[in-house]
């Protein structure tokens, strides 16, 4: 049996159905699947969502300074080097990646990840060792369409490139509100404390990606202006009290961190889905639950946001904290919006599945 290590800078939950989807499909192939991954960072650690899991290998991360930031790096090659692939972030500051591809020997080696700079600007050096590194990868993993086109322009042949379709367990929460009514689902809220009345929908982790001290300021302006806003937020994060103000003043609703269930309950009755900050797999539950995303045309947003028809079926308003409150405000007046017809289905994680195994088939063989 061949065998395959994935390196990981952590696991979160959301990624467990995958990898044990990942890992049965390559059963098949006859292919052991290891993932190789660092802890949480502690902004990470504080959305709560660490993951445990048979297949999972954990390493201590090396913390360094560089510029005033702290950098948490993996750096696993012991665990990896007897593997006959490595799949590694595609990253420039990536220890793994760069030792996997420098010295890959005998061993295949793939990246994965956004592939394109879609979530911070690069600087002249990491933006040379990421396009040196989808040179010289055996085989390109991208998320979406978009991060494939890109190492298209790199120079990588697309034969060695794989769209996976990045996604989560859709069908998990397409069955949960399928078996939720709006009845239900107010019911379920009414008993955690979320008025009976039109909210907002905040889903995810509360930390600075997400631009949670915007999203405050977005509060602060809407309780100045009179306008009507209440949010249930699901999530998690070390930004959460930021949202203080406007939870003693009852704009917000939190519910800490929730399953499936809880996010179907919030999803059901909300008027939209808001996030000022990064816009990544959210667009995958927006999708789901058939609930329009509001958020701004910040620069910074993942690739997933592409499944939203490159945001026409999302709002995407002027990165300006008082414009923001105001769409917010017309969303609260407006009825639920959940169209029947023109409505895509979410990328499903059994397609991903597939499609990463293809790519892998490739990788081994080629």
């Amino acid at each position: 049996m061949r065998e395959l290590s994935i390196v990981q800078p952590y696991v979160p939950r959301y990624r467990v159905a995958f990898f044990d989807g990942l890992a049965q499909a390559l059963r098949d192939d006859d292919v052991r699947l290891r993932v190789i991954a660092g802890e949480p960072t502690k902004s990470q650690k504080a959305r709560g969502d660490a993951a445990t899991a048979e297949w999972l290998e954990t390493v201590a991360p090396r913390i360094v300074e560089i510029g005033g930031r702290h950098l948490s790096l993996t750096y696993s090659r012991s665990l990896w080097r007897g593997s006959e692939a490595v799949i590694v972030p595609h990253q420039g500051s990536s220890l793994d990646a760069v030792s996997a591809l420098a010295r890959r020997g005998e061993t295949r080696v793939g990246v994965w990840g956004h592939i394109a700079s879609y979530t911070s600007p690069l600087n002249v050096v990491d933006g040379l060792v990421e396009r040196w590194q989808l040179r010289r990868a055996h085989h390109v993993f991208a998320y979406t369409p978009g991060g494939a086109e890109f190492a298209r322009n790199t120079g990588v042949s697309p034969r060695n490139i794989t769209t996976v379709m990045n996604t989560i367990d859709s069908d998990e929460l397409l069955r949960a509100l399928d078996q939720l009514s709006v009845a239900g689902a107010r019911a379920a809220l009414s008993e955690r404390g979320v008025p009976d009345a039109p909210y907002l929908a905040y889903i995810g982790g509360l930390d600075e990606s997400k631009r949670i001290r915007f999203l405050a300021e977005s509060l602060d302006i809407a309780h100045r202006r009179g306008i009507d806003v209440h949010i249930v937020v699901l999530g998690r994060g070390d930004q959460a009290e930021l949202l203080g103000r406007a939870v003693a003043r009852g704009q917000v609703t939190r519910l800490g961190y929730g399953g499936v269930t809880d996010k179907a309950a919030v999803l059901r009755g909300a008027r939209a889905v808001v996030n000022p900050g990064r816009v990544g797999l959210l667009a995958v539950d927006c999708l789901a639950a058939r609930t329009p995303l509001i958020t701004t045309d910040w620069p910074w947003h993942a690739p997933e946001l592409e499944y939203l028809r490159g945001g026409s079926l999302a709002k995407l308003v002027a990165d300006d904290a008082g414009t923001f409150a105001e769409t917010m405000g017309v969303a609260m007046r407006g009825a639920p919006s959940h169209p029947a017809e023109d409505w895509p289905h979410p990328p499903r994680l059994r397609d991903m599945v597939a499609n990463f195994q293809r790519g892998v088939r490739s990788m081994l063989d080629g």
